[in-house]
């Protein structure tokens, strides 16, 4: 008879350690996999936030597309109804003058009416009274020199004038007694407009523009609905609104491309110069904002101020 080896369990534990050492890779394994799914999982969520940021800003810039307004031309009216009243003493008696808009310096701030007889006198004025909505810059000097006190409409008593100027200056006190020279700022012009080829409807209410000046030592802006805008608001370019009628456009009414439009607006804060250029900015809620120069190479009424590049 043939002896047969028989196995110790010496050498069956070899092998069970062999078996140890391969379930111990498989928990490393495992662990890798589950890390890899953890990664995966936020670069998916990336990947889909930055595709929804994605959508959303071609849902913006669609929609601004949409809805854009075109300037055709912006044509100056003149000066407006803007009106300053200049008084001798406190509670607005002893001599008074009346400016209109526009600038007085020298003679001209003695005498504004021109008829040969000064109605004011330099370095004498206590009150003064400014037309609602409208804005005077007051000055220390005869020719617009000195110190300057910007003020809008109201009943102001140069004393305690300091504490509503913009800037705050009058020479660090009270104006009493110091004013030489005035302006009276007020100026109208007319907006010709339409909507971009391509737009969609909008009612008038979304409409809103916006006039921005930088003129030394003050800077400012004006700006208005096309509904609301003074002096008259607006209307097509035949004088009526969007049913055919004799009336001005109100908020509810849709503007669609092919109307032209005319809107009529008052600049209270930014008064131009001649040579000067201002901003225009035509705004339309949930569409787009379009920007244009407005260069004011003269001020004669009718002149078309738009620049054209």
């Amino acid at each position: 008879m043939r002896n047969v080896s028989i196995p110790s369990r010496t050498s069956c534990n070899v092998k069970g350690d062999s078996g140890s050492i391969g379930i111990g890779a498989m928990i490393v394994f495992i662990a890798l996999i589950l890390v890899a799914a953890v990664a995966s999982t936020v670069i998916i969520k990336s990947v889909e936030n930055l595709q929804q940021k994605g959508e959303d800003t071609s849902n913006d810039t669609r929609l601004s597309l949409s809805k854009k307004a075109i300037l055709t031309s912006a044509y100056i009216l003149g000066d407006s109804d803007c009106e300053a009243e200049l008084f001798q003493h406190s509670g607005f008696g002893g001599w008074s003058a009346t400016y209109p808009v526009g600038s007085y310096a020298g003679n001209d701030f003695l005498d504004p009416d021109n008829d040969g007889v000064n109605e004011a006198v330099s370095d004498d004025a206590t009150t003064i009274k400014i037309d609602a909505g409208c804005e005077v810059i007051l000055y220390d000097e005869d020719d617009f020199s000195g110190w300057s006190a910007r003020l809008s409409g109201g009943d102001h008593s140069l004393a305690s004038i300091n504490a509503n100027a913009l800037p705050k200056n009058c020479g660090g006190g009270g104006c009493n007694d110091q004013i030489s020279s005035l302006k009276v700022l007020g100026f109208e012009m007319q907006l010709h407009w339409t909507l971009a080829a391509g737009s969609d409807e909008v009612t008038a209410g979304e409409v809103s523009w916006t006039v921005t000046c930088v003129s030394e030592p003050f800077a400012g802006y004006d700006g208005d609905t096309i509904v609301s805008s003074n002096p008259y608001g607006s209307t097509l370019l035949d004088g009526t609104n969007t049913a055919g009628l004799d009336a001005k456009i109100v908020d509810s009414e849709i503007i669609e491309h092919g109307m032209y439009v005319k809107t009529d607006i008052a600049l209270k804060i930014c008064y131009p110069e001649e040579g000067e250029k201002m901003q225009l900015t035509i705004h339309i809620d949930g569409g787009a904002t379009t920007y244009y120069t407005l260069s004011f190479r003269g001020l004669d009424v009718g002149t078309n101020v738009l620049f054209v590049s």
